[in-house]
């Protein structure tokens, strides 16, 4: 039989990192949340879209089914920015916990490594909705169905490893899953995290679906006449009004049932017993009342704004949970690879972190002008 080591000991030593640790943290927060504006359009625009295709009776030359269809079409290239905004913070994850993140996508890397085919099957589904549309016909709402399941697996995957990572305790569980497929089931705080950031990215394609309309309404853009009769921009930015604002209820209960199935400790942070975090939380809770009174107003870009700094915040809370979750494992590795006397030392190299910093400015610069070039010239890059 073989021993089952304890947490401690299963944590690597953790590799020097090339800069301050406080300039990684907030390029991971950043890069994370410019992410998760994407990732969250592409998530809750798809599952608006797959409604959509299935309430409405399919007529290509319908302007409603026009509609869904342009906004299907933005899904593939906001899935292409999610995508490559997503790299950033998962370099920057592997820079500041390395010991924790490689170890748990190599215990669950069947799956880890099937995101990459379920994005890029995913991305294709809607491309071929978009384009085939006319051709698809009522099949148009398999195609989407198929899609949006594969991207709820995708984030199934995700939300597995992001709380996988944080308890190596669960990383016994090798023993008994050795083939790479060990998924964090007894995890209490898995499925109420995983709703949490489902209907989250809902609400966003509520307002992606609201503020589309918003600018179409104001450029001019066609009247949309569906078999039920006239149907202006505005029942267009009601409709996504409406989904933004059930699922934001929705989001009170499940991101109760998501902060008490934290360990008790964990919970406390949020309720008091840490400054950040409890300023943060507080702080979210009132954007979200103003995000849910604008909408009500009819606010669209107010309730835009009031989403993204939410989202932010909450960034900023999974950044204090994940630190103060991984404490004890962070502290005792870090002690173990001071100790270490062929280990190199803990410091930060400023020189290195200068120089990534500006190509990292450089890089923004580039991909800004050219997605000004692509938007002047009307063609997609």
């Amino acid at each position: 039989m073989t021993p089952v080591l304890p947490p401690a000991a299963l944590v690597p030593t953790p590799d020097p990192i090339p800069g301050p640790w406080g300039w990684f943290q907030a390029l991971l927060l950043l890069t994370f949340v410019v992410h998760l504006l994407f990732m969250n359009v592409v998530l809750g625009t798809s599952v608006i879209t797959l409604f959509r295709s299935w309430r409405t009776p399919f007529s290509p030359n319908d302007q409603i089914n026009v509609d869904i269809r342009e906004t299907a079409a933005w899904v593939p290239r906001a899935m292409a920015l999610a995508v490559n905004f997503g790299v950033p913070p998962l370099l920057f994850l592997q820079v500041l916990y390395g010991q924790f993140i490689y170890a748990s996508s190599i215990l669950m890397a069947v799956w880890w490594l099937g995101i990459v085919g379920f994005v890029m099957l995913a991305y294709y589904g809607f491309y071929l909705y978009g384009l085939g549309h006319a051709v698809l016909g009522p099949r148009r709402t398999l195609v989407a169905g198929i899609s949006v399941a594969l991207l709820l697996v995708n984030a199934f995957v995700l939300t597995n490893n992001a709380t996988l990572m944080l308890d190596p305790a669960r990383w016994t569980g090798y023993a008994a899953s050795p083939g790479g497929t060990l998924l964090n089931w007894g995890e209490p705080s898995l499925l109420p995290r995983y709703l949490h950031m489902v209907v989250g990215a809902v609400a966003v394609g509520g307002l992606f679906v609201a503020g589309r309309a918003l600018l179409l309404q104001t450029a001019g853009g066609p009247v949309a006449s569906g078999p039920q009769g006239p149907q202006d921009w505005e029942l267009r930015i009601t409709e996504g009004l409406a989904w933004f604002t059930h699922a934001t209820y929705a989001q009170f209960v499940l991101g109760t049932w998501f902060l008490f199935s934290l360990p008790g400790h964990l919970t406390k942070l949020f309720m008091g017993g840490h400054g950040l975090a409890t300023g943060a939380f507080a702080l979210g809770l009132a954007g979200t009342v103003l995000a849910l009174f604008a909408a009500r107003r009819r606010r669209v870009w107010l309730a835009a704004g009031a989403t993204t700094g939410v989202i932010f915040l909450m960034a900023a809370m999974r950044a204090v949970l994940r630190d103060a979750w991984l404490a004890p494992h962070l502290n005792e590795s870090m002690a173990r690879a001071a100790a270490a006397p062929v280990h190199p030392p803990m410091l930060g190299q400023d020189g290195a972190a200068a120089l990534f910093v500006a190509s990292l400015v450089a890089g923004a610069a580039a991909v800004w002008w050219l997605v000004v070039i692509a938007r002047r010239s009307g063609k997609e890059a």
